[in-house]
């Protein structure tokens, strides 16, 4: 198998599970350093020490709230110390919580825009920092389906972040561009053996698998994988005339951006 991130090093936010364990262990094998990121250390050692035996690569995880700029902050010091440079960001930690338009506290809504949103903007300015000075780097950011229409129901302020995710690769794309550092977004649909299908499948009823699998043009959901293989592709050199783009991997529930 050809090595797409050969000597890489890779952060992955919210690693510890679903997609961005996926993804984590996707660049591991195939050739990347990767730094895994989430608030759950203990899980995260988990995690890194079985993709280290997967892999034979290096994978180290570091404890991390990504609405604390010192957190970031400290984790990116940390990586810079250890390897010297960043050469991919993916920022994927995020959360999915439900409530009625009209009846939605402040708090709730804030609390979507510090992780989903202030998290991707805390990260990829640091990040991007460090990949100034290295002469480059891709970052990677995961928005959603929910970025580009208002699906599923009840779900608001995870709408408009994702949104908001959407809008900001544009924006570190076209002001990054110049220092060769491109930023793109994946916006996943359906997306099965992740925490967040689990709690929408128990919050908005039961029946969604199948429901929502026949929904997309394709009969079915997606996996973990399905997303980490179109991360790779952003995070390689396939992708090197692609920037500010995001990409829909839904199996076709949704055909328009």
């Amino acid at each position: 198998m050809e090595m797409l991130l050969k000597d890489k090093i890779a952060i992955i936010t919210g690693a510890s599970q679903g997609i961005g364990r996926a993804i984590a262990e996707k660049f591991s094998k195939h050739g990347a350093t990767t730094i895994l990121c989430s608030r759950n250390i203990d899980k995260l050692k988990l995690v890194s020490e079985e993709i280290e035996k997967i892999t034979k690569n290096i994978a180290v995880p570091m404890s991390v709230d990504v609405s604390k700029k010192s957190d970031i902050d400290t984790v990116v010091n940390k990586v810079v110390r250890l390897f010297s440079r960043i050469d991919i960001l993916v920022n994927n930690a995020g959360i999915q919580k439900y409530a009625p338009f009209i009846e939605m506290k402040e708090d709730l809504w804030d609390l979507h825009f510090d992780i989903n949103v202030k998290g991707t903007f805390l990260f990829s300015q640091a990040v991007a920092k460090v990949m100034i000075k290295k002469g480059g780097g891709k970052i990677i950011n995961l928005s959603s389906d929910s970025g580009v229409t208002p699906v599923p129901i009840n779900a608001s302020a995870y709408c408009s972040s994702k949104s908001a995710i959407i809008g900001l690769t544009r924006i570190i794309a076209k002001e990054l561009g110049r220092y060769n550092i491109y930023c793109n977004a994946i916006c996943p649909g359906g997306i099965v053996d992740t925490g967040m299908f689990e709690n929408y499948s128990n919050t908005i009823g039961k029946g969604r698998f199948k429901i929502d699998s026949e929904l997309t043009a394709l009969g079915r959901l997606g996996y973990p994988e399905d997303v980490a293989d179109v991360a790779l592709f952003f995070a390689s050199e396939l992708s090197r005339h692609i920037t500010g783009e995001h990409i829909l991997v839904t199996g076709g529930d949704i055909m328009s951006q």
